[in-house]
């Protein structure tokens, strides 16, 4: 063994994720581009309850500068995994990888139903900064981090209950008061009862099946997908919706498997994406027809 290889100390993954974020930044101080860290580490320390340990980064991108971001990105070897419109169910997120980690950026936050660039601005207008590794961030205000770590555990299944406890749980009733006039301002009363209750006082609003699915934690692709064709806005948006039901992602499946899928292992994840969804169908008309025999 040589000294090189035993002088070698695996860096914990809380530090990498910190300086990923001070990289980050300096990418886009370097071209001059808007981003407002969030999640991770960039959570206040008020939020106590908030888990900050990460495997990855998310930003969130001023929309009139996510091409220019993404190029640089990409220009200092970050490899695309999964693209805007195939990367969620709300199209929110581009999802990288480069030999430092993993990079999430976000072009809005899922919940908002105001303009992109409208969102951001507010947010923006009333950020401040977080050091991480040494290198000043933006980060969203304290209620705006409310706000967004609210709207992601409404969409996580339930499975970020530490988010909910620290964002609201843990708030003042004045705090509160706050996440939810700013929730107004974003037009995101939906995705915000979504994780805090009265989900149903929605019902009759088009995206409702969509958070209903994503916070309940329950329910089959098909359910996904049919909220996703409900909450979609007019015939191209939906016709995107029902084009993206039979595509299997290959960036997607390229970092599934390790390298570029061949034609065979593409078919066959196609083949499987059917099955699946067949299976869906099967198994939602036999449910039913069990019910009505059962009355």
């Amino acid at each position: 063994m040589d000294t090189m290889t035993a002088n070698c100390v695996e860096v914990p993954q809380t530090v990498r994720v910190r300086l990923l974020h001070a990289y980050v930044q300096l990418i886009a101080d370097e071209i001059g581009c808007d981003v407002l860290h969030v999640k991770g580490p960039a959570v206040d320390l008020r939020l106590q309850g908030a888990a900050r340990h990460s495997v990855d980064v998310d930003v969130l991108v001023r929309p009139q500068h996510v091409l220019a971001f993404v190029e640089a990105l990409r220009a200092r070897g970050w490899r695309e995994i999964t693209g805007f419109d195939e990367g969620s169910a709300f199209g929110h997120a581009m999802n990288l990888r480069h030999e430092l980690g993993l990079l999430d950026v976000h072009r809005w936050w899922p919940g908002f139903d105001v303009e992109p660039a409208t969102a951001f601005e507010a947010m923006w207008g009333q950020r401040t900064t977080r050091t991480l590794a040494g290198v000043a961030c933006d980060v969203p205000s304290l209620n705006d981090q409310r706000l967004v770590l609210l709207l992601h555990f409404a969409r996580s299944g339930g499975h970020r209950i530490e988010d909910l406890e620290a964002a609201w749980g843990g708030a003042e009733e004045g705090s509160r008061a706050a996440v939810v006039r700013r929730a107004d301002e974003m037009e995101a009363r939906l995705a915000l009862a979504a994780a805090v209750g009265g989900l149903e006082e929605f019902r009759g609003l088009p995206a409702y099946a969509l958070w209903k699915y994503f916070s309940s934690g329950q329910g089959s692709r098909l359910d996904e997908w049919g909220g996703r064709f409900r909450a979609a806005r007019g015939p191209l948006a939906k016709g995107r919706v029902f084009r993206a039901f039979f595509m299997v992602n290959k960036g997607l499946l390229s970092d599934e498997l390790g390298h570029p899928p061949t034609r065979r292992e593409y078919v066959h994840a196609f083949r499987q994406r059917f099955v699946t969804a067949l299976g869906d169908v099967l198994h939602r008309l036999e449910t039913r027809l069990r019910t009505r025999a059962e009355r």
